[in-house]
């Protein structure tokens, strides 16, 4: 991919760039930017770990590609870090975007807690990225978050958080385990703003999974880390790994509270005949139900995604 038409900074790790690492570029970045400071990442794995603080506003880092340029760390919660401090990448400034960018976390399938993206920033957006790992990949943690044409690669509680956080035309890979959750959404109180918002995505097994399904024997849609959980699949596509109860149960939160909604998915695992019976899952089939979580109403995107460069679909 060619270099980005307004580049302020590139980043090489052959030294044809004005930084060697993405750290030091961001460091070197203006504080409390109104406008987009982009840095250009060439090609490679870039071994590091990466904090976007506060003052760092309007961060873009692109890539050459997530099959080339990769953050990679392998930090996890078995070696007694704190699960914030396990992320390879972490974003507090607000209006960061990174395109074409893959954010990984190695520690492995049997080491527990791992994240590869810790998001807190708010108006933040990414564009085929991929967040790689195993147990607690993704952490959308708060803010206005946007995710298109994105993989997400995990195994137990994948995407999770409280963000108010929109996925379109994105991958959601299970990675082989025998107990594959691929959401823990954590909306605590009945007014908050958030969920995680599906629209146009697959749910479906990793391509290292694929010769191997059996490896992948049980999953579902997601599970409630708080008593509000909610999160909403629409127009997407649901493979038959998924059990047909759809959702599972998260120790002791308990499930009357939740809101999990499904409206005009396809797939082997679609049919939501046999889905748990808690009073907050619905299987909706009036569009009404679902439009205030559209992008363009759910996360007031008409108002800032255009000025990322990154395609969108405002309604349904």
């Amino acid at each position: 991919m060619e270099r980005a038409k307004k580049v302020a900074a590139v980043v090489s790790k052959d030294g044809d760039g004005e930084y060697r690492s993405i750290s030091e570029a961001i460091a070197e970045a203006p504080n409390l930017s109104s406008e987009k400071y982009t840095i250009y990442v060439e090609g490679g794995i870039y071994e590091e770990y990466i904090s976007i603080p506060t003052e760092k506003t309007n961060i873009m880092i692109v890539g050459k590609g997530k099959q080339y340029t990769r953050i990679i760390g392998n930090r996890s919660t078995s070696t007694g870090t704190a699960l914030d401090q396990t992320a390879t990448v972490a974003v507090y400034g607000s209006g960061f975007v990174a395109k074409n960018i893959a954010f990984v976390n190695n520690a492995g399938r049997e080491a527990g807690q791992g994240v590869a993206l810790l998001n807190r920033a708010t108006q933040t957006a990414f564009y085929r990225c991929s967040f790689e790992g195993y147990q607690d990949t993704l952490w959308a943690a708060s803010g206005r978050q946007f995710y298109r044409e994105c993989e997400v690669y995990g195994t137990v509680d994948f995407i999770m958080g409280n963000a108010a956080a929109v996925f379109q035309n994105s991958k959601l890979y299970a990675r082989p385990k025998l107990f594959i959750t691929f959401t823990a959404q954590s909306r605590a109180g009945q007014y908050e703003p958030t969920a995680f918002v599906f629209q146009f995505c697959k749910f479906t097994i990793s391509p290292e999974a694929a010769r191997g399904r059996s490896e992948v024997a049980r999953a579902t849609l997601g599970r409630p880390w708080r008593a509000y959980s909610r999160v909403v699949i629409m127009e997407s596509y649901i493979d038959s790994i998924i059990d047909p109860k759809g959702w599972e149960v998260y120790d002791s939160v308990p499930t009357d509270k939740l809101s999990y909604i499904e409206y005009g998915n396809g797939g082997g695992g679609a049919k939501t005949d046999g889905r748990m019976t808690w009073p907050g899952v619905q299987a909706v089939s009036d569009a009404q139900k679902v439009v205030w979580y559209t992008a363009s109403k759910f996360l007031h995107a008409d108002a800032w995604i255009p000025q990322t460069g990154i395609p969108y679909h405002g309604g349904l």
